[in-house]
């Protein structure tokens, strides 16, 4: 059971690893709230605006159907 948990906690130990050395850029997690994302949106015009949602920003709310 030991031997389970040792390499068990070895591949976590190495995918945080992996993780954090990639940090200081994009990873690939799809959340573009990074200026720029050149592996999910490259040529990015849209981060010239800033981040996030920029297109939804100051849109007006749409309501919603009751249901």
């Amino acid at each position: 059971m030991s031997t389970g948990w040792r390499d068990l906690l070895n591949e976590r130990i190495r995918k945080l690893t992996q993780s954090r050395d990639q940090m200081d850029g994009c990873i690939g997690c799809g959340c573009l709230s990074i200026k720029d994302c050149p592996l999910r949106n490259p040529g990015d015009q849209l981060s010239e605006r800033g981040q996030g949602a920029v297109l939804l920003e100051g849109a007006p709310a749409r309501k919603r159907k009751a249901t």
